[in-house]
């Protein structure tokens, strides 16, 4: 007998069971879950429902950047609790897109100072209208009345008050030019010599409108003062009229134009200043809510690339359990809110009562088996358990 073929039998016998051992194991169907109870496909339902997982956070991530880069700032090890919102890693690009956001927040605060501006610039315009619109109402009473009184004769009471006033008034003139005198020659800033100076100048200007008051009432107005003092009196109108015309647009609001352009400006300053965050976003890892950071997958100087997850965080104040074999034929007798006791192999003899807070709706295919991940919160108090330890979950749901 050739002496290979004696040695190639042993070999194709190892092979064979190799085979046969790596069918069962890993291509062969899984039989079904056990249930106590079970009897064939007409028995009644089971008494209890028991299924196999894995331990997990109640509330967990597994973080990435937004954006690749190479890691400069690595904030926190595995163990370190951190609060929402916390830094945890940051890029190269962190500096400069901090920059980018101080600057598109400085746009959006001189944005909005413009925006202000407008009304602010308002309220101004508006005062200064309706100051013209009451000056322009003042001057057409003046000249209304200088035209009434150009149309009719003065009464006789009018003239001798005004004949009176002017005896006052150049009194008064000569008293101050008598005043003056004295200090005609002095320094132009001689104090004494200004205040003397300015009462003679009022004192002089005061005395003339009488004298131009009285020489009104005492003459006859002739076609040319009439028309003169009528075109004034016209003019006085049409600059109310403006004047009013003017506070009215007022009213509606800063110039449409003006206000458009402001608002855009507004809006695209809001739009910048968003974008930059979103960037400055993509540079740091940041803790989405507060818990205890599980794992860190990331060295400074590395490539950090978007989209993988290279950091773990839990938030360890509650656990869970999600099953890994329960069969079609068990989930349909589970709901959320049935009781449940789980146990864990790295804590024999312990119980930790549960809750069913979910119940997968999409099966999945396990070697020929279709089964459904189901949810138990449980409470393991001071007991130490970990992520990733394995449990098992017992549902009584009746016989």
């Amino acid at each position: 007998m050739n002496k290979r073929f004696l040695i190639g039998i042993p070999i194709v016998l190892v092979l064979a069971v190799l085979g046969v051992f790596g069918y069962r194991q890993y291509l062969a169907p899984l039989p079904p879950t056990p249930t106590a109870g079970a009897a064939g496909p007409l028995a009644a339902a089971p008494a209890l429902v028991s299924a196999e997982g894995r331990v997990q956070p109640a509330q967990a991530a597994r973080l990435s950047f937004g954006s690749g880069g190479r890691v400069t700032e690595i904030l926190v090890s595995p163990g370190d609790a951190v609060q929402a919102g916390q830094p945890l890693a940051r890029l190269d690009n962190t500096a400069a897109a901090q920059a980018g956001v101080a600057a598109a927040q400085l746009e959006l605060e001189a944005a909005q100072q413009a925006y202000d501006a407008l009304f602010e610039e308002l309220d101004l315009a508006r005062a200064a209208a309706e100051r013209a619109l009451a000056d322009a109402r003042a001057a057409v009473r003046d000249n209304q009345r200088r035209v009434t009184n150009l149309g009719a004769p003065s009464k006789q009471t009018e003239i001798d008050k005004a004949q009176a006033n002017v005896v006052l008034l150049k009194d008064r003139l000569e008293r101050a030019q008598d005043d003056f005198e004295p200090y005609a020659n002095k320094p132009e800033d001689n104090l004494i010599r200004a205040t003397l100076q300015q009462k003679l100048a009022a004192a002089q200007q005061a005395y003339d409108d009488a004298v131009r008051l009285l020489n009104n009432l005492q003459g006859t107005a002739d076609e040319i003062d009439l028309a003169q003092a009528q075109a004034d009196l016209d003019a006085a109108r049409a600059r109310q009229a403006l004047a009013a015309d003017d506070l009215a647009a007022l009213e509606n609001g800063p110039d449409p134009d003006a206000l458009a352009l402001a608002q855009a400006r507004l809006t695209n300053a809001r739009a910048q200043l968003a974008a930059a965050e979103e960037t400055l976003a993509k540079q740091e890892l940041r803790a989405p809510f507060a818990g205890t950071v599980v794992n860190v997958d990331l060295q400074v100087g590395e490539y950090a690339a978007p989209g993988l997850g290279q950091v773990a965080l839990a938030g360890l104040a509650g656990w869970e359990v999600e099953t890994t074999d329960l069969a079609e034929a068990d989930v349909a007798l589970l709901s959320v809110g049935l009781p449940a006791r789980v146990t864990l192999d790295a804590f024999p003899g312990l119980v930790f009562e549960g809750v069913i807070t979910e119940v997968g709706l999409l099966g999945v295919d396990v070697r020929g088996q279709i089964t459904y991940p189901v949810t138990i919160v449980f409470d393991p108090g001071d007991t130490p358990v970990r992520w990733g330890m394995t449990a098992f979950v017992d549902v009584e749901v009746g016989e």
